[in-house]
Formats: structure tokens, C-alpha cells, sequence
């Protein structure tokens, strides 16, 4: 059986490298026919970021990597759908979620695990060579285990791991398609409840970005009871990890799971794409495959990474034990397929009789039920649709990168070069002083067309800023088509993303923590809840806050309005303490609460740095093209003095986003505390009385005693602290009147953005024009020498334009990309 290839797959990847290397052979013509020109510092330093850059994309077109990254909901059998892929059990697959850090799957003859020595790691690391299979599996799983126990009490940067060892797609091209050269990389990447703090998204976000994803979701969670919970946690794994929504394919896994009265599985299916569509705003049903990962991983893993029509490399003691836990576990589904086949049915007991018998299963028998477990399990209808989708996706997710970070460089490089030539072309001493007194000119005036640029764009965002501010309930849209009508496209999202921000705040922290007092109850309840969207150092922090306080409130704590009344006499030392005590676990509450609100909001800041970057993108080319409208046509125009400048900035543009600060949500528990002197009983004393007894005529007294209440002024301290609801409400103030600040940082994150832009464009503006002048000062003493080579020039001329006809046949070979979509995705 000869292995497949996809025509276009490798046409398109020839045709790349072809024209890559014309474009090389071009530009070392031009070299090659007038070194002299290249002498020039200027000139010969984007030569060498050129040059740089096509070595760079050479490498990369002659060994380029297609990656798959797999993410998922929470329990979803994420890990065991990359195993059953592989072939190889790699992927640590215990109950719960075991996924913690980045595990890199590479193809490779030799067998490498690399464990990145990242800050602060409390796991081993190194690299080990030689390693098998078992070794490498308890290696990862060992350090996801102490990265998931460390991140109790403090977060780390994940685990960063990288195995080298033969993966099944590669060892067998017929199930990804992919031509033969072609490097295949699979993430197993965390799910969210392992990535709850900045840091950790800002380093996979990139990773799914580039990637071509399977997103794996639990079956047992599409039911009317769950489904709704799951499109959630679906829609925040997409947005927080900022994946590509036009290249994913939805696993829906344990399908094997589904009971004899659940709904069709068909009906299933539709339902959840509809809903998926409408959840990810996307253009179209998604691919949604019925999967059953546990029965591939143990049919596939059984057999190994080798092509079916091949030896299989699998000892038969680990077959064995393959098969043995394939019988266990996956018996309801073989006895499903096979129910109303009795030569199937016989077929297969008779393999689990050998197997229970610790009996041999040759190869022919092993192909026979790794065919029958792609069918049942979803596997080959999950490799077609993956073929499928690498072919519509290839070009984009592997090809168009490389090509645009070289033409980058190539744009900077031609610009300079366009210029020699245009002040060459200048035949008499006349239009030469012209040019150089207009390029005075301009220089002189144009530090003021910048101040004015500059104040405009200041004073723009400063009417967002105060409009948002002094907003009432409903006038975010009246803001946000201000935007619109000024063309700032996606600018309406910095409008939402403090509401947003908000919002989440209060649901996923506060409104928690307020309601585990209401209901009472319990700390590890609690914790449970908050582990779900911030870190476990955190959970843990707040619910042992909550234990202290919960537990004291119920205990000679009256309720007075929106506090809590407790008081203690003053000489009472045992109960003056306890007071303290109670005011120092509410304050602690407060303390965990806040800094629980301020990590989340930045890990919500850095959840939405896609969007943000996108709204900025919109304003710093605005910027630029007012920028580049101050550049006068008429008169350097000619020179190409512009796109010059336009190239040399473009190379230099790169965003990065803000980052909170630590006291953010700097809010103080509203605690009270009085003194107060009240009369009361302090004891009491005896005192002889006497009183007339007897008649008239027989009056005697008698003596009694009486006993009379003492009083006293009693010195009390009294301590009154917020109920539940008034803590949330302080809290949710809390942040409300942060709002403003959260404001500033990102409208100043903006302006310091553009203040960097227009720094890099006055640089770039004063390099071109040193080099322009350059070259007229040149030209003009060409000309008094009458030495100018008009031939010559002609012909560096052509090669200059030939090199040019190259670039862009690059970019538009596929009718994928073309020039303006291609300097819109620079900038």
C-alpha cells in the first residue's frame, strides 16, 4: 500500500520554495550589478536584515511544522483523544485534570524529553535521551502532578515539555495527508482550570493561535441539564485562548456513554451544532465528530505508531495488556456492534478468550481490530475530516507566516533601493537642488504637522475616556458610534471590556463568596467554586478567610442594619481578644478578596489582548496614514520617499499589553469600632431594715434584711463589621470606583502605543531623509562630474523591478493575500 499525497498540499509548498528562491536570486543580482550602491551603511544593513530573513525562510519552507493543538473542556478526555492519535501513551490520563503546562509532541526517530527549566520550577528538569515510553509517561506525569500540587499555595509558570519520539500521523502519512518532509507537532495543552492567571495565557495564546485546533468535549455534558454550562466554558476556552474558529474540529468524546432513552445521537449532533454556531458566532455548522477515545487508544496503542499495511513494533506482553483493559472497558460498545453479527461476535470472543488466556494476537488479527475500533470509535471518520481540513488550512497556518516576515524585510530593503534609483534618474543639477531644498523644507515643518497629528488623536481619545466616564446606563452605544463614525473599526470593544470585566468580577468571585455565607456553607464548598476561575493559592486563601469569619459571625454576633454587633466589657481581656481576633479575619477576607478581584481582572485584560490589539491596530494605522498624507506627493513622492518610510516602520511596530497594578482594587473592610460607658447591675448588698409590727396596744419593732441591686457605669468595647450582603456590596463599590482607573490604563496603554508610533515615525522619517539626501547630494556630484551612467541604471532598474514582480506573485499566487491585506496584517 503506497502512502498518499495531497497534490495541493505539495504544489502549493514547491511553488514557495520556487518563488522564495527566485526572489533570493533576484535581489543577489542586483547586488551582484552594482555592489557599489550597497556600500552605503544604510542600504547594506537592510541587505543583511534581508538576507537574514531569507535564510530564515528557507529553513523554515524546507522543514516547515503543521501543528495540531488539542483543547478542551474540563474533563473532557482530553489526553486520552492525543494518546489514541499518536498511537503511544504519552499524555498523563488520570480522573480529573491532569493537564498542566504545555506538552509538545514532536516526530522523531530518536527518542528526546526536554523539561524546560522555567522560574521557580519545583519539578525536575533536563533532558533525557534513549528514554521509553513508560519512563517518559511517569517523567511528565510527575511533573504535572507537582506542578498542580505547588500551584496549591502559590502560581508558577506551567510545565513547558517536549517529547521527541515517532508519532503515528507522521510514521503514517495516509492518515494526515501530509506530504512526505512535512514536520507534525501536537499540543495537549490545559484546560482552564489549570490556566487561571496572566502569565500562563500569554503563553498559550499565541500557541493555539497558530495552530490548527480539535476542541474535545464530554458527551455527558450535553444533556438540557448541563449543555448550557458547557457552551459557556466552550465559549471561554475559545475566547481566552484566542483560537482559530475557522480551523477547529469538535470532538464530542465518550459518545460510548450514551444510555438507551437518551435522545438520538443524530438529533444530539445537530442540536449542539446549531448551538456551537450561534455560541462562536461562526459562518457555518462546525465539524462535530462522535468519538470514542478510550477504545482507539487501546486498539491504536495495541498496534503502535507503524502503518497498518507494516509489522506492528508492539511487544506482545504490552498488546496483551492493551487488549485486556479494551475487553474491561469498552465491552458495552463491542457488544453493541456486534449484537445482530454472529460470526463478528464470535470472532471477537474468541480474541478475548485468547487474550484472558494470556494467548498470542498476531498482526493480521491486531490490523482486523484496529479497522473494526477506527470505524466504532470515530477515529476514521476524525483522520478524513482532519485530512480535509489540513488541505484548507495549510497555506494559512504554515506558508503565509513565513512569507510575511520576509517581506517585511524585503519591503525595507527595495524601498532604500527605489530611492537610489529615483534620485539617480534626476538628469540635471536644477531638479536636484529643487529636491534637496523641498526635502529642507519638509524637514523643517515636519516636527509641526506631528505636534498637530499628535494633539488630535490626544484630544479623540480624551472625549472617549471622559464620555465613558460621565456615561449613563444607555450611553455606551451613542459612544461607541461616535467611534464608528470616526472609522475606528473595533474601537467599540474597549467600550464593553471594563463592563465585561466587571460583570465577571462579581459573578465569579463576589457573588460566590456572598452566597457561601447565606446558605452557610462549608470552606471546601467554596473552595471547589472558586477553583473553577481562579488560582488554587487563591481558592484556598479566600475560603480559609471565609472558614475564620463564617464561623465567628454565628457565634454572639446580632444583626444592626446592614452589620453585625458584637461587644465586650472592656476589663474582660479573654473576650477583648476574641474581638480583635474577629476584626483581623474580616480584614484578612478583604485582603484575599481583593487580590483575588485585581489577578482576575488582569487575566481578563489578557484574555481580551486579541481585541485590544485589534482596536489599536485600527488606530495606529490611522495614525500612520495621517502620517503619511503630511509626506507631499508632488514633491518626494516622485522619490518614493513614502513608501520608504511606510516599509522602515513597519518592520518596527509591536504591541504589548498593559499590565494592573497591584493595588487596583484598593478597598478597606467598613469596620467600626466604639466605646461606650452603659449603667447596669454590678451586685448587690444587704442592708437591716426595721418596721412596727403588733396591735395598737402591743406595738413592737422588728429588724429585717433586705437585699438592693449596686450600679455602675460599665465600659464597653463594641465592634461592628459588615453582613454578607453589605461586604458585597462594598466590594462591588469597590470596583465600580476603580472603573476610572481601569479606564486610564487602557486608554494610556493606547496613547502610549501611538506616542511610540509617532516616535518610530519621526525615526524612520529622519532615517529616509538622511539617506534621500544622501543620494541627491551624490547624484548632484555625479552630475558636475558628468559621470552618470544612465545605462547602467536602466538595467539595475529592471532587475530592481523584477525582484519586485517576484515579492508580489508571492503574496498573491493563491489569491489568498494581497499587498493591502498584507501590510494590514504587519501593522
Amino acid at each position: 500500500m503506497q502512502k498518499t499525497q495531497s497534490p495541493d498540499i505539495q504544489a502549493q509548498l514547491n511553488q514557495a520554495r520556487e518563488n522564495l528562491q527566485r526572489l533570493g536570486n533576484a535581489v543577489s543580482e542586483l547586488v551582484n550589478l552594482s555592489p557599489d550602491v550597497f556600500n552605503d551603511e544604510a542600504i547594506k544593513a537592510r541587505l543583511q536584515d534581508f538576507q537574514q530573513a531569507y535564510k530564515e525562510a528557507t529553513q523554515r519552507l524546507a522543514n516547515p511544522s503543521f501543528r495540531i493543538a488539542t483543547i478542551g473542556t474540563t474533563s473532557s478526555g482530553k489526553s486520552t483523544i492525543v494518546n489514541a492519535l499518536m498511537g503511544r501513551r504519552i499524555a498523563p490520563m488520570e480522573a480529573g485534570e491532569m493537564s498542566g503546562g504545555v506538552l509538545t509532541l514532536k516526530h522523531s526517530v530518536d527518542r528526546t524529553l526536554v523539561i524546560e527549566a522555567t522560574e521557580n520550577a519545583v519539578w525536575e528538569t533536563g533532558e533525557w535521551t534513549d528514554i521509553n515510553d513508560q519512563e517518559l509517561y511517569d517523567r511528565i506525569q510527575r511533573a504535572m502532578h507537582s506542578y498542580h500540587e505547588a500551584r496549591k499555595k502559590k502560581e508558577y509558570i506551567a510545565p513547558q515539555i517536549t517529547a521527541h519520539i515517532p508519532l503515528l500521523p507522521a510514521c503514517d502519512a495516509n492518515l494526515s495527508g501530509l506530504p512526505e518532509g512535512i514536520n507534525v507537532e501536537f499540543l495537549d495543552l490545559p484546560g482552564l482550570k489549570s490556566v487561571q492567571d496572566k502569565t500562563n495565557l500569554a503563553i498559550l495564546q499565541p500557541l493555539v493561535g497558530k495552530a490548527f485546533s480539535l476542541v474535545a468535549l464530554d458527551y455527558m455534558q450535553v444533556d438540557e441539564q448541563h449543555r448550557q454550562k458547557l457552551l459557556t466554558e466552550l465559549k471561554r476556552v475559545v475566547e481566552y485562548l484566542q483560537g482559530r474558529t475557522d480551523s477547529m474540529i469538535f470532538i464530542l468524546n465518550r459518545v460510548d456513554q450514551r444510555g438507551s432513552d437518551d435522545k438520538p445521537l443524530d438529533v444530539r449532533l445537530q442540536q449542539l451544532k446549531t448551538e456551537i454556531q450561534e455560541q462562536l458566532n461562526l459562518p457555518s455548522l462546525p465539524d462535530i465528530i462522535p468519538f470514542n477515545a478510550r477504545l482507539l487508544y487501546y486498539a491504536q496503542c495495541a498496534w503502535g505508531t507503524n502503518p497498518l499495511h507494516t509489522n506492528s513494533d508492539v511487544t506482545p506482553e504490552v498488546r496483551s495488556n492493551l487488549l485486556k483493559s479494551l475487553f474491561k472497558d469498552c465491552a458495552n460498545i463491542i457488544e453493541y456492534k456486534t449484537e445482530n453479527n454472529w460470526d463478528l461476535e464470535d470472532w471477537f470472543t474468541e480474541i478475548k478468550k485468547s487474550v484472558k488466556r494470556d494467548g498470542f494476537i498476531d498482526d493480521e488479527q491486531m490490523r482486523q481490530l484496529l479497522n473494526y475500533a477506527l470505524k466504532w470509535s470515530g477515529g476514521e471518520q476524525l483522520w478524513g475530516c482532519i485530512r480535509k481540513r489540513i488541505e484548507e488550512s495549510f497555506f494559512e497556518l504554515v506558508i503565509v507566516p513565513i512569507l510575511l516576515d520576509i517581506f517585511k524585510s524585503y519591503d525595507s530593503f527595495a524601498s532604500s533601493v527605489n530611492l537610489f534609483i529615483q534620485t539617480r534618474k534626476i538628469g540635471n543639477l536644477e531638479d536636484v537642488t529643487q529636491k534637496q531644498e523641498q526635502l529642507m523644507k519638509f524637514r523643517k515643518e515636519f516636527p509641526s504637522l506631528a505636534k498637530k497629528i499628535k494633539y488630535d488623536f490626544d484630544t479623540e481619545l480624551d472625549e472617549y475616556r471622559e464620555a465613558i466616564k460621565n456615561r449613563g446606563a444607555t450611553e455606551d452605544s451613542r459612544i461607541a458610534q461616535k467611534a464608528l463614525k470616526n472609522e475606528r473599526q473595533g474601537f467599540e470593544i474597549i467600550f464593553s471590556a471594563i463592563n465585561d470585566i466587571k460583570k465577571g468580577l462579581v459573578e465569579d468571585i463576589i457573588l460566590l463568596v456572598r452566597d457561601a455565607f447565606k446558605h452557610n456553607e462549608g470552606a471546601y464548598d467554596l473552595k471547589d467554586k472558586l477553583q473553577e476561575v481562579i488560582a488554587p493559592s487563591l481558592a484556598e486563601n479566600i475560603a480559609r478567610e471565609y472558614d475564620h469569619v463564617s464561623r465567628r459571625i454565628t457565634v454572639d454576633f446580632i444583626s444592626k442594619d446592614s452589620y453585625l454587633l458584637k461587644k465586650a466589657r472592656i476589663d474582660d481581656t479573654k473576650k477583648i481578644q476574641e474581638l480583635e481576633h474577629d476584626e483581623k479575619y474580616v480584614r484578612l477576607l478583604y485582603h484575599t478578596v481583593k487580590d483575588a478581584l485585581t489577578i482576575r481582572a488582569e487575566f481578563s485584560l489578557q484574555a481580551k489582548e486579541k481585541d485590544f490589539t485589534q482596536a489599536l491596530n485600527g488606530v495606529v494605522n490611522d495614525q500612520l496614514e495621517r502620517f503619511r498624507l503630511c509626506i507631499p506627493e508632488d514633491i518626494l513622492g516622485s522619490l518614493g520617499v513614502e513608501k520608504a518610510v511606510i516599509s522602515d516602520i513597519e518592520k518596527k511596530l509591536n504591541e504589548n499589553l498593559t499590565t494592573l497594578p497591584d493595588n487596583l482594587f484598593d478597598f478597606n473592610a467598613d469596620i467600626k469600632e466604639n466605646k461606650l460607658s452603659q449603667r447596669e447591675k454590678i451586685g448587690t448588698k444587704k442592708e437591716t431594715k426595721t418596721k412596727n409590727v403588733g396591735s395598737c396596744l402591743n406595738k413592737r419593732t422588728e429588724s429585717y434584711t433586705v437585699t438592693i441591686d449596686q450600679f455602675g457605669d460599665i465600659k464597653y468595647k463594641e465592634l461592628l463589621i459588615p453582613n454578607p450582603n453589605k461586604m458585597a456590596e462594598q466590594w462591588i463599590e469597590g470596583i465600580e470606583n476603580r472603573e476610572s482607573d481601569l479606564l486610564d490604563i487602557l486608554f494610556d496603554w493606547i496613547a502610549d502605543k501611538l506616542d511610540n508610533c509617532r516616535y518610530l515615525f519621526s525615526e524612520s522619517v529622519n532615517n529616509i531623509l538622511n539617506l534621500t539626501e544622501r543620494f541627491l547630494d551624490e547624484q548632484s556630484h555625479k552630475l558636475w562630474e558628468q559621470k552618470l551612467d544612465l545605462e547602467k541604471l536602466a538595467i539595475l532598474e529592471s532587475c530592481y523591478h523584477n525582484a519586485n514582480n517576484i515579492r508580489q506573485k508571492l503574496a498573491q499566487e493563491y489569491h489568498l493575500i494581497d499587498e493591502e491585506v498584507i501590510n494590514d496584517k504587519i501593522i
